[in-house]
């Protein structure tokens, strides 16, 4: 077995047998007793004594036994056939002749039907002409009865009671042939009423096989759950026989106990028969469902797209599937009973022995080197890196681990294409940065040289597009050297911009303070940020420390609760800015701070106090701190 679906295939074969087997007893059941009911129909029509009454002095067969017993050949064959309904109409038909003829005797009446489709010609002394007895009108309505309940859907339930039904007409029919057979009257004759016949008996046996395998359900393999019935009613039939044998044969000695010590040990042995066929049964059973259960287990193994292994407690491979023959090139005939080190690197076999050892002595389910880098060995002596899974098990007392080892060599190999390509986007995206960062420094430049030959009112925002450039160029030359080319550290960055402008200004001795937090921030927003802080920096370090020979900047960069970022640039300087003038401001620098706020959503506000106090705040973004 290699594949799970086969185990459903077989499982199939194995009931596509059994219904052939159910619909070959069937068939064969229905056609004896369609030929034997017809033969005594047409002896009783063509008046031929032989074919109603075997042997003389032997009970004949009557005309509506023998047609109730063909009808019932035909309504099980309709059935095995699946057609349900007619052999319902089949059954009802037969438990109309049995069911009747029973009443008959039960409420002394004479309903008129013993002679209703042939007269009777063969009379038994003390016996109404053509009435079968009561035990073959029992029988033949328990048949019917039997038939009718398995043509419906089948359940559990209905297939036991109709299993009972043919155990007691096959244990009673067996009592008349006994009878028969050991020449036993009172076997087959009950009184002064008409006996069973020999081949009325022998048409009930075939008649009970016919229930016995309609009643077998398909999943059942072996023996019918109502077998161990079958077998105490056959038994205690037998006995019964027997016994009745005994008591006529030693009649003359009442002293002897041969007959009640006979049928003591039969119903003994009888009960025995029955318990052994249900434990047999319960014993198949199991079996049958462990065997199962093995096969289920070997085929999830075998379809595992890993190499699987179930290793002893000594480290031994006890079982291995397709993928670990293919994966190692080993033979699983080569890989049962040698330790599992096997498939390790020769030069850490015995380490691997050590760690196997300290595992077995307390195991758990867990993933084998977690974090260090697993090799395996071929049987060619290559290397492949693994991943090994362990998961401990018992079984019947004993233990076991069940490993499950995954060749990860394209995955590596895929890892390693992915670092290196990673990698050259990074180099290229750094050399992007550093190349921009030094176009802008050029830019720069020639805005510095064209300040330099510019007239007196051209220098100053010749001057300003300068530094506005130069605080866009940090940020570029910022990414350049950092680890992540996404984010940027904004209270470095202000840190730089303040620096830079201060370290280019004229005039008093500034002093500043910073009170900064590293925040992360993506570049998208980083560019205008830098832009605006430059203005707001450059426009107190222009206007607010006229006419003094000091000053302090402050400026302050944090984070608020809501993943918002809150940046202000504060000085002690005249004062005297106003909302209004920085919304509806016509300068370049103030356009450019309103244009950036609207980019950034941010919120701008002027603080009170001395000096002016200008900030804003906006969200973080997706380039939030980690």
């Amino acid at each position: 077995m290699r594949y799970p679906d086969r185990v459903q295939v077989s499982q199939l074969g194995e009931a596509g047998d059994r219904g052939f087997l159910r619909k070959l007893i069937v068939n064969l059941a229905a056609l004896a007793l369609l030929a034997l009911g017809l033969a005594v129909c047409v002896g009783w029509i063509i008046g031929d004594a032989t074919l109603i009454q075997l042997r003389p002095g032997w009970v004949p067969m009557k005309f509506n036994a023998a047609l109730g017993l063909a009808v019932f050949g035909v309504g099980a064959a309709l059935l095995v056939h699946g057609a349900r309904r007619a052999a319902r109409a089949c059954a009802l038909f037969v438990f109309a002749i049995g069911g009747a003829t029973a009443a008959q005797y039960l409420l002394q009446i004479n309903l008129h039907i013993d002679q209703l489709f042939v007269r009777a010609f063969m009379v038994e002394p003390g016996s109404t002409p053509g009435r079968m007895s009561p035990v073959t009108a029992s029988l033949l309505a328990a048949c019917a009865a039997g038939l009718f309940i398995v043509s419906f859907r089948e359940s559990r339930a209905r297939s036991t009671l109709v299993g009972i039904v043919a155990s007691i007409v096959s244990g009673v029919s067996v009592t008349a042939l006994i009878g028969y057979a050991t020449q036993t009257p009172v076997a087959y004759l009950w009184g002064a009423l008409a006996g069973v016949a020999i081949h009325a008996a022998g048409s009930f046996v075939i008649a009970a096989a016919a229930l016995g395998a309609l009643a077998t359900r398909p999943e059942e393999k072996l023996l019918p759950h109502w077998a161990p019935w079958a077998a105490l009613i056959w038994g205690l039939a037998c006995t019964g026989s027997l016994g009745g044998a005994l008591i006529q044969q030693f009649a003359a000695t009442p002293e002897s106990m041969t007959p009640e010590v006979t049928i003591i040990i039969g119903s003994v042995l009888s009960v025995l028969m029955a318990w052994a066929l249900h434990s047999r049964r319960e014993l198949a059973g199991a079996l049958a469902a462990s065997a199962r259960s093995e096969e289920m287990v070997r085929g999830i193994l075998e379809a595992a797209p890993d190499a699987m292994l179930i290793v002893d407690a000594k480290g031994c491979i006890v079982l291995a599937n397709d993928m670990t023959e293919k994966q190692f090139g080993y033979t699983r005939a080569e890989l049962l009973g040698e330790t599992v080190d096997l498939l390790t690197p020769i030069e850490v076999r015995h380490t691997h022995a050590m760690l196997r050892e300290k595992f077995a002595a307390a195991p758990s389910s867990r993933f084998m080197g977690d974090g260090r880098e697993l090799m395996a060995q071929r049987r060619d002596g290559t290397k492949v890196p693994v991943e090994i899974a362990l998961s401990p098990v018992k079984l019947r007392g004993n233990s076991f681990t069940v490993a499950a080892v995954r060749d990860i060599t394209l995955r590596r190999e895929t890892e390693q294409r992915l670092r290196e390509s990673l990698q050259e986007k990074e180099i290229l995206l750094k050399e992007i940065h550093h190349r921009v960062k030094n176009n802008l420094q050029v830019v720069a430049s020639m805005l510095a040289l064209q300040a330099d030959k510019a007239v007196a009112e051209a220098q100053s925002p010749l001057e300003d597009c300068r530094q506005r450039v130069m605080s866009m160029a940090l940020v570029h030359e910022k990414l350049y050297g950092a680890k992540d080319l996404q984010r940027i550290d904004l209270g470095d960055l202000t840190r730089e911009i303040a620096t830079m402008l201060i370290s280019e200004c004229v005039g008093p001795a500034i002093r500043t303070q910073f009170t900064v937090e590293p925040i992360a921030i993506d570049i998208e927003r980083a560019v205008p940020a830098s832009l605006i802080i430059n203005e707001l920096m450059t426009n107190s370090l222009k206007h607010a420390f006229k006419g003094r020979a000091a000053g302090l900047l402050s400026v302050s960069v944090r984070r608020c609760e809501d993943d918002h970022v809150w940046i202000e640039v504060a000085d002690d300087g005249v004062g005297g800015v106003q909302a209004d003038s920085i919304r509806t401001g016509r300068t370049l620098g103030m356009t450019i701070v309103r244009n950036l706020v609207k980019q950034l959503d941010a919120r701008l506000s002027i603080g009170s106090g001395p000096g002016t106090a200008i900030s804003i705040t906006f969200p973080i973004g997706r380039g939030q701190d980690q």
